[in-house]
């Protein structure tokens, strides 16, 4: 399998997007806070 740079930009960009972070700090605290991930 195979993944460009490109295609995991992107998907990173539409994860921020939905998300509403800023960075990928601000999706570590979505899914903290999301309870998508706990510490």
């Amino acid at each position: 399998l195979f993944l460009s740079k490109r295609t995991v930009d992107k998907h990173r960009e539409n994860i921020l997007l939905k998300t509403g972070a800023k960075n990928t700090a601000g999706l570590v605290m979505y899914a903290i806070q999301s309870g998508i991930i706990e510490l």
